[in-house]
């Protein structure tokens, strides 16, 4: 056999050939000796599975130490599995059964992949430098339990064993099979009679052929001229020759044939053949022929493979369904190759299911409409119910060329190829529970089923109201699966559940997905109103109330209902789900509206191909409309018997309409419970009594702002995207968005961070202060800044606005009502507590801090209130003894001295010459002694310089210094030399410079100075001039 590279790309092949020959420098002894990828009864690995296996052998005359090589089905990644450890002695072998466990067990290696030899898949052997040591491209196919090696152990050439001879020396090698016949007319649809002729690449190979489905033997029609097709027929094709025989060629000629639907033609004729299952024989599992035409008559793929009884009490029909097992073991093909569900990304399946609606079978069961199941388990699908479904898409089987009927090609769910493709858990990660009558293992065998009634045990014996018991439940089981499942068959009043046609699984690869228990639909023929009460649930009429199916007495032993029946009791958050979810569904795909339209859009892709069933089968098409209209009319009792169902059932009232909606359109969607709102504004009836949870999400470009509603009341603030409402009465909610721009008014914080913060996102300055509100925000908008730690942020406090009048802005006042915080001299405070401000003191003249300023024993607010001065202790007339007394005999009594401020022991307090009384009477200042004669130094008024002195020691005129006048409120005087340099600087009234600069004495000449003065009255002037120094 030669050893075929497949075409790589240019930097992946040069990879590998440099490895490959790096490899004929490395002169190794173990080669790949013989492999088998058609194992179908010949050998067993140490789990009792036919798997493909590949024998290694050692040709060398010493042991190899394996430990560390690397085996791979991949030419791009040669290093895809290392074997952990273990040698190959002298002569022995080695056995690798390519099962994907990833394991060793005993002296045989389980690598992490399958060999497919129908994808041309490699096996290659690298050592732990990275250099390979031995490989093959599988490019020639193998009949089942056929294998290829070499002719002798280690030798170059190449064989076929009819009978493999793993673990022992090779021997029996034949040439390889003859090669397969080809069709002049390629298969197909077409108006009228065709000739087909058959060739062979090997002229003295013979051809026989058959029309009946049968695999033609050397007994068949001796193949002498074109074969003439008139009506739909199998046409099969083997070359004979002195090698084994070919493969067999198979295709399928439609003669003025025309369906809406796919079509899937089967052939196998025999005693043991699909011919024979058909019709009856249900304990084979023959091999046969399956090929699959597009609804445009477009060819999609064919391959050899098993088929296999589906279905039971159905199997009592003439109209039989059956599994297909595309088996690459045969050589023909690994899978089919085709997105056959629109609605389905999956483009490839080993495993499909052939239904023929099952007991729903129009015309062999009663009422059939040929569309139960599969209308269930779309509308699953389509509601998005956490479950797995058997995907669904109708089509016509032709067995041998002959019509079978309208049959449901169906998604195979309780298979490992479903659960690797959808979610990453192969078959040996599965725990997979299927009862129909009695409870076993799918998969995972011995542990599944303990797993699972360790669960129920605990749900069982612990609260499941207790948070960390919930918890623990939760991260075992998809309870929200279990209520989908469990509303759904009470919804379409299930009748055939629980105790028959339940499966559910976990995966428990951790990289991989639905790691919880969770459930799959399965044969949902027995629903709505048809067929037999199996599972004796106590209303099997359209009326039946929703919580009929929590109260069902554990049929099939499982606890299903055990569990959902003490989540519900026990758990609120449980509880408020599942009643939520009837609602949530009744209100949208359970709607008697998007259910009647459903069943139409299925049915009208049927109604075409039902005229050819009932020829075929019996019954009218008229029976069979009747059949779908009972149905429908289940449909729509049920609709509107839920509402009085869940009144009756639960503690709710209503329904009551409600309309959700966005503001703006397009800005955010809403979520209800369980579902997001469909359109809007979305119409829809909900119940009071119970909290319905509201989500809003934006839409990009927008975040949430507020919720706005016309009745009930939110439990939370308005301002919470995540909320719930007691719809106790109709009401309108909406769900305010605002752009997201990211930054609206432009602050520097993004609208998300303003909401977080509570500063409007639509206002750069909200608190109008004039600060940007992403300053005032700081750094944490959910801590935002707070000055004075009011706990009103600064971004909403005005650092412009002085609410108290206190002098202090609100932004730093942390009592913006008190105006005695936090400064007590402020104006409007009464920090003495006698009804006066501190400013209305001020204007009286009293203290702020004394509440009797004239301590006359009245309060200062009560002598303004009461007209009488609160300076003068002797008003009101005799308020103190002193008001009696005039010690000094000024005029003044003593106890009014204090209201003048002057010293009722001295008659002239300012020492100007006048008496005080004098003074009060003419309207002069007693205590001014330049008012009324502004005579004497004290009452000099202005600035004045002198311009010349003499510092020369004589005592006379030796310091210079200004007159400062009592008006003056502040200065400063500057002396420069000629050239601008300044000497002096001086702002002390009583300093006096004497001239000396910098430690030395200033020199005779003229010098300038400078001085700016301040007045008491606010003037402010600047006085220049020349000084003259003598010495």
């Amino acid at each position: 056999m030669k050893l075929h590279m497949k075409l790589l790309p240019p930097f992946k092949t040069a990879c590998f050939l440099f490895l490959i020959v790096l490899s004929s420098t490395a002169n190794s002894q173990v080669v790949i000796n013989e492999y088998s990828c058609s194992n179908i009864s010949g050998p067993t690995d140490a789990f009792g599975e036919y798997e493909d296996w590949v024998e290694l052998y050692n040709a060398g005359a010493a042991a190899v130490d394996l430990t560390g090589y690397y085996l791979s089905d991949d030419d791009g990644n040669p290093q895809k599995w290392q074997i952990p450890s273990g040698s190959i002695a002298a002569g022995g072998y080695k056995m690798v059964f390519c099962s994907g466990r990833d394991l060793v067990s005993g002296n045989q290696y389980h690598p992490n992949f399958n060999l497919a030899q129908t994808k041309n898949e490699w096996f290659i052997l690298t050592s732990p430098a990275n250099v390979t040591v031995d490989f093959v491209e599988i490019t020639q196919m193998t009949k089942q339990n056929h294998s290829i090696g070499r002719q002798t152990n280690g030798s170059a050439t190449w064989k076929l064993f009819l009978t493999p001879t793993p673990n022992a020396a090779n021997s029996g090698g034949v040439n390889f099979y003859t090669p397969t016949p080809v069709f002049s007319v390629a298969p197909g649809f077409y108006p009228g009679t065709q000739n087909v002729a058959i060739t062979c690449p090997n002229g003295a190979a013979t051809i026989r052929y058959t029309t009946d489905g049968s695999v033609p033997t050397t007994a068949s029609t001796l193949y002498s001229g074109p074969v003439s097709i008139t009506s739909t027929k199998v046409l099969r094709a083997k070359a004979f020759s002195t090698d084994e025989p070919s493969f067999t060629m198979s295709g399928t000629y439609f003669i003025n044939v025309n369906h809406t639907v796919p079509v899937i033609s089967v052939g196998g004729a025999g005693s043991n053949s699909v011919a024979t299952l058909l019709n009856g024989n249900g304990g084979i599992t023959p091999q046969g022929f399956f090929e699959v035409w597009e609804a445009d008559k477009s060819f999609v793929d064919k391959g050899e493979g098993e088929f296999n009884k589906h279905g039971n009490d159905s199997w009592a029909y003439d109209q039989r369904g059956f599994d297909f097992v595309m088996k690459d073991q045969f050589g023909y093909d690994h899978e089919i190759d085709h997105q056959i569900f629109p609605n389905k990304t999956r483009d490839h399946f080993q495993r499909l299911i052939l239904k023929a609606a099952a007991n729903d079978n129009y015309s062999f069961e009663t009422g059939g409409a040929h569309i139960r199941d599969a209308f269930v388990a779309q509308l699953s699908q389509n509601a998005h119910l956490k479950l797995d479904e058997r995907t669904w898409r109708p089509c016509v089987v032709y067995v041998n060329g002959q019509y079978w009927g309208v049959y449901e090609i169906r998604e195979k769910v309780d298979d490992h190829d479903f659960t690797k493709y959808y979610d990453d858990q192969d078959k040996y990660h599965l725990q997979y529970l299927k009862t129909w009558g009695s409870t076993w293992e799918e998969y995972g065998a011995p542990n599944a089923i303990p797993a699972w009634n360790s669960l129920r045990n605990y749900i069982n014996t612990n609260n499941m109201g207790v948070a960390a018991n919930f918890n623990y439940v939760d991260s075992l089981l998809n309870w929200e699966s279990l209520v989908d499942y469990f509303v759904l068959n009470s919804y379409v009043v299930t009748q055939d559940w629980l105790n028959w046609n339940t499966a559910w699984w976990r995966g428990m690869d951790p990289a991989g997905d639905k790691k919880k228990w969770r459930y799959t639909l399965w044969d949902m023929d027995a629903t709505f109103g048809h067929y037999i009460n199996y599972t004796g649930i106590p209303d099997p009429s359209a009326n039946a109330d929703p919580c009929n199916v929590e109260n069902l007495p554990n049929p099939g032993n499982q606890g299903h209902t055990d569990i959902l029946e003490k989540l519900i009791n026990e758990n609120p958050v449980v509880e408020q789900y599942y009643i939520s979810r009837y609602i949530d569904l009744v209100n949208t795909h359970f709607s008697c509206t998007y259910m009647n339209a459903l069943l139409d859009s299925m049915i009208n892709q049927i109604a075409p191909e039902m005229p050819g069933q009932c020829t075929k089968w019996g019954g009218t098409v008229a029976g069979w409309q009747a059949n779908v209209q009972a149905l429908r009319d289940f449909i729509n009792l049920r609709c509107t018997a839920l509402n009085q169902g869940m009144t009756d059932c639960y503690q709710v009232t209503g329904p009551n309409a409600i309309v959700v909606t966005v503001s703006p359109a397009s800005s955010g969607e809403v979520k209800v419970n369980s579902i997001w709102a469909p359109s809007y504004p979305w119409s829809a009836n909900y119940f009071g009594g119970i909290q319905t949870n509201l989500i809003a999400r934006p839409l990009t470009g927008y975040v949430f702002d507020h919720w706005e509603y016309t009745a009930n009341t939110l439990a939370l603030p308005i301002t919470q995207d995540t909320n719930s409402m007691d719809i106790a009465a109709p009401v309108t909610i909406t769900a305010v968005f605002i752009a997201d721009n990211p930054d609206l008014d432009g602050d520097g914080c993004t609208n998300t961070d303003e909401i977080t913060a509570g500063t409007d996102p639509n206002n750069p300055d909200t608190d109008g202060d004039g600060e940007n509100d992403c300053v005032e925000i700081g750094s944490d908008p959910a801590n935002p800044t707070d000055t004075d730690g009011d706990g009103i942020i600064d971004g909403l406090e005005s650092s412009t606005v002085d609410s108290d009048g206190d002098g202090v802005n609100d932004e730093t006042d942390p009592a913006n009502t008190d105006p005695c915080i936090p400064n007590p001299n402020a104006g409007p405070c009464d920090q003495d507590g006698d009804g006066l401000t501190n400013s209305q003191e001020g204007t009286a003249g009293t203290s702020s801090t004394n509440p009797d300023t004239d301590g006359d024993g009245i309060n200062d607010g009560d002598e303004v209130t009461n007209g009488t001065n609160p300076l003068d202790p002797c008003d009101p007339p005799n308020a103190t003894p002193q008001c009696n007394i005039d010690t000094d005999g000024d005029g003044i009594l003593d106890g009014s001295e204090a209201q003048y401020g002057t010293d009722p022991n001295n008659p002239d307090t300012d020492g100007d010459g006048i008496n005080d009384g004098d003074e009060i009477t003419n309207g002069t200042d007693p205590l001014d002694s330049c008012d009324p004669n502004p005579v004497g130094e004290n009452c000099f008024l202005g600035f004045f310089m002198p311009t010349a002195f003499s510092p020369n020691g004589d005592g006379l005129n030796d310091y210079l210094g200004p007159r400062v006048g009592r008006d003056v409120a502040s200065f400063t005087w500057y002396v420069y030399d000629r050239w601008g340099n300044r000497m002096i600087m001086s702002s002390d009234p009583v300093f006096k410079w004497d001239g000396i600069f910098n430690g030395v004495k200033i020199n005779t000449g003229v010098y300038a100075y400078q001085a700016d003065v301040t007045f008491t009255d606010g003037r402010k002037e600047r006085y220049t001039g020349n000084i003259t120094v003598t010495r």
